[in-house]
């Protein structure tokens, strides 16, 4: 369905470069926002979008500050300046509304955009996300992640732990390739900003419909955890279940795009 992709750039308010792609064309905006090691560019969106088929809506995919073909900056790395550049893209396409796809760390800045600007986010599809709180992260466990993720032969055991069943060859390289492209001082800094002070108490703000989906089988972002942190802080906010781990655009493309198609079908009309 989505045959062209424009690559596009936005200078921030803060005077960074930020990379991001449109597919399509509609009155409604649907942000993807990629992981830890992530980006807009590489395989994790383009096995769901292979299987979507969505029609009037605009969906945009961003490098996040310092991934990907993003400026590689050394500053901004906070849950307010993340949440302001998207909303510079969101300007720059003259989206008054954006519909908002984010996972895992990414969760935590589309729950901030959501409370911070409720006139600006009608919805939010939370996949895996990282809650608001902040999560009992470590340097050790920092300096774990980015030694077994900067070597071939020791990364697809560092994503195994992580999901049910093991990735293809062919999205682990993919995958491998992306978190590749992004600089340590990115890998650190977004690490260390899902840690940072929390702001639970803000989610009442929140007007935009809210979907959390949660692996069955994530060892880090158990369901009950996801239900108890993210779910039941954010008003009429809902939980989806699938049988996966914590990989869930990686482990269940399929599922994920009709979530996402269910999901916005209302938010479009």
């Amino acid at each position: 369905m989505f045959n062209r992709s424009i690559e596009r750039t936005v200078q921030t308010t803060d005077g960074a470069r930020i990379a991001y792609r449109t597919l399509g064309e509609g009155p409604r905006t649907v942000l993807f926002m990629h992981g830890w090691g992530g980006s807009g560019a590489e395989a994790l969106w383009n096995l769901v979008l292979q299987h979507l088929s969505v029609e009037n809506v605009r969906l945009v995919l961003v490098d996040l500050r310092g991934h990907g073909r993003s400026e590689h900056v050394q500053s901004g790395f906070t849950t307010e300046r993340f949440a302001e550049d998207m909303f510079d893209i969101a300007d720059q396409l003259g989206a008054a509304e954006l519909i908002l796809v984010a996972y895992s760390m990414s969760g935590r800045w589309a729950q901030w955009m959501s409370q911070a600007r409720p006139e600006r986010v009608i919805g939010q599809l939370l996949l895996a996300p990282a809650p608001a709180a902040a999560l009992p992260l470590t340097e050790e466990m920092l300096d774990d992640w980015l030694r077994r993720t900067g070597a071939r032969e020791t990364f697809d055991n560092w994503v195994g732990q992580f999901t049910k069943t093991q990735l293809e060859p062919d999205t682990l390289a993919n995958y491998f390739a992306a978190v590749q492209s992004n600089p340590e001082h990115t890998l650190r800094e977004t690490f260390r900003m899902c840690s940072q002070p929390g702001f639970s108490e803000k989610l009442t703000a929140t007007r935009a419909a809210t979907v959390v989906v949660a692996g069955m089988n994530d060892p880090m972002l158990t369901p009950d955890y996801l239900r108890n942190e993210v779910v039941r802080k954010i008003p009429g906010a809902r939980l989806a279940l699938l049988d996966c781990g914590h990989e869930i655009p990686f482990e269940k493309p399929l599922e994920t795009a009709a979530i996402v198609e269910t999901f916005i079908a209302p938010l479009v009309l």
